[in-house]
């Protein structure tokens, strides 16, 4: 059948375009580069955005009436919490001369907090805090928006600008150099509780129950036992500050490739993280986990905790959750499984794992219009009993309602959509698998659960078939390397699906994650290629569509790289 041309402009969300879509279509290897480096001209021609990247659309243009009400110098920039806790991480973040470039350093007496109050509804009013900084150090300071994904949703920021001739700037000002802990600033309104909330954690736990591989601990599940946050990252970001409350002498074990904003928090922890790399069944990976475990535990140390994503994004390696819950019994230290590669509808880590960390912005939203994070604290773990309470008397709710209203409401077709999601996956990666036997093809190996030495780790939590859902799978996200460079990149530019950061929507989305995302960190994409994370490869996430719309779309592509292999080997 013919290629689809993708007709949606450079910018602009995947169809059907509307307010408050979190993806944005970026054609051509490199413009995906232009976006990590936040080349201005590209930026100028977004009309969406991944909500984490920095605010966009209804949260900029509630930036720019509140730096007009504060009367900001033009030169400053400001982003927008609804946590009075993003003060104290702002002071941190952007004097912390480790990690910040020191042009990117803010001086206390330049980084400036202020809180202002708006209507949400006829009933509701929020407190929204409010960090500025001079728009040269903003590095310095945007990685709280980034990497703790607790900013503002740009449904929130609607609700608000629709009440802005209500707003009422509080009599406080404070800089970088007070003292703006939680008893010295205004006090917080958050966001009200709501039944969409109830709703929510209930259809997770309902998802969580369901085809167990322990009915026991399953069992004992309940909504209390589930925490809601506005992201993914805001929710690990949560849990990692209780869990380091809890447990503040060591390092965070970190374990195989996992999402760039996870691995900066970690390696900028207070006590710093142990990473290894390799996972896969070549690796030595247990035999030097229990070296280093056993060295600590001779120091009179141990772990943090000890954090993987299941399988891990991008590379899909699936780590041997069996074997890492024995170490984690002798050497006392609690497992944090990120399951959002995996999903809820195919694995079940609850017997292994102390605490389950999901994206629901992925997968269970699945149509890529809100965000949302959890975390699911089993009752059963050990840690329940001094991590549950912490959790609960700490908890304050950043999450909108209309969010997890449509998040709730998208995830009734969970299941249906998932079973796609899968066939799909396993066919287009069953073709570009054989392409990688093929001597003649530019393919190097294809990244997928199935057609790696690790399988026998994902299919041991692998749940097990049900009249709902009779087949469980691998998921929807699969990677791809390729000999070179060049050959990716002609195979990535005549990929006519839509091109941008994400996964687990209801289209195709190509990326080439690692060499957009790590490439301006040299030293780092050098260390990420030690374990399979290659400049040379395009992440995929797979759709909805036919299953023979995608395999002939990604043959076209694959005959151009073909022939442009052909052509670069017939000049040597």
């Amino acid at each position: 059948m013919p290629v689809k041309v993708i007709t949606t402009e450079l910018g602009h969300s995947i169809p059907p375009e509307q307010p408050h879509n979190i993806t944005f279509h970026i054609p051509g290897w490199e413009t995906a580069k232009a976006l990590r480096r936040g080349d201005p001209n590209l930026l100028s021609k977004l009309s969406s955005i991944y909500p984490r990247f920095g605010p966009w659309c209804e949260v900029r243009q509630l930036s720019t009436a509140l730096h007009k009400a504060l009367s900001l110098p033009e030169t400053y920039g400001l982003i927008i919490f609804v946590h009075p806790d993003s003060f104290t991480t702002a002071q941190r973040y952007s004097s912390d001369g480790k990690w910040r470039k020191p042009e990117h350093l803010v001086p206390p007496s330049d980084l400036w907090f202020r809180v202002v109050e708006i209507p949400i509804s006829s009933e509701d009013k929020v407190r929204l805090y409010i960090t500025a900084f001079p728009q040269k150090h903003a590095p310095g300071v945007v990685g709280t928006w980034q990497n703790y994904g607790c900013g503002i949703s740009s449904r929130l920021a609607a609700a608000c600008l629709a009440h802005l001739d209500s707003l009422a700037i509080l009599p406080f000002t404070a800089t970088g150099a007070d003292d703006v802990s939680l008893p010295n600033i205004p006090e917080p309104t958050y966001l009200p509780l709501t039944e969409a909330h109830t709703g929510l954690k209930s259809r997770i736990v309902e998802l969580a129950q369901r085809s167990p591989l322990d009915k026991e601990k399953a069992n004992l599940l309940s909504p209390e036992n589930v925490f809601l946050y506005p992201t993914g990252m805001a929710a690990v970001w949560r849990l990692h500050n209780a869990l380091i409350t809890l447990r503040p002498e060591g390092e965070i074990v970190v374990l195989g490739s996992v999402f760039h904003n996870s691995y900066h928090l970690f390696e900028e922890s207070p006590n710093g993280m142990k990473h290894f790399g390799s996972c896969d069944a070549k690796s030595n990976l247990f035999d030097e986990l229990e070296k280093y475990l056993e060295g600590e535990k001779q120091k009179g140390g141990r772990p943090a905790y000890c954090f993987a994503e299941f399988p891990s994004n991008p590379i899909l390696v699936s780590v041997d959750l069996v074997r890492l819950r024995k170490l984690a019994d002798k050497y006392d230290f609690p497992i944090i499984i990120d399951d959002t590669i995996g999903s809820f509808a195919n694995i079940d880590v609850l017997p292994v794992a102390d605490v389950i960390v999901t994206s629901i912005t992925k997968s269970l939203s699945g149509y890529a219009n809100c965000m949302g994070g959890s975390l699911l604290l089993p009752p059963s773990t050990p840690l329940s009993p001094s991590l549950s309470p912490l959790l609960t008397t700490t908890f304050r709710n950043e999450y909108f309602h209309p969010d997890a209203s449509l998040l709730l409401s998208n995830s009734q077709s969970y299941l249906a959509r998932s079973a796609t999601l899968n066939s799909n996956a396993l066919s287009l990666a069953t073709y570009l698998n054989s392409e990688a036997q093929d001597p003649s093809s530019p393919v190097k190996a294809v990244f997928y659960p199935p057609f790696l030495d690790t399988k026998p780790n994902y299919d041991a939590v692998m749940r097990a078939p049900t009249p709902e859902f009779p087949n469980p799978g691998y998921g929807c996200l699969l990677a791809v390397d390729f000999e070179s460079l060049d050959l990716a990149k002609t195979f990535y530019d005549n990929l006519s699906v839509y091109q941008g950061p994400h996964l687990g929507a209801h289209l195709t989305l190509a990326f080439p994650f690692n060499d957009a995302i790590w490439g301006v960190e040299p030293e780092a994409a050098e260390y990420l290629k030690t374990f399979g994370a290659n400049p040379e490869q395009v992440r995929v996430s797979v759709g909805l569509e036919s299953e023979e719309e995608l395999i002939d779309t990604f043959k076209y592509a694959m005959e151009k790289a073909k022939g442009e292999k052909k052509r670069l080997t017939s000049q040597n």
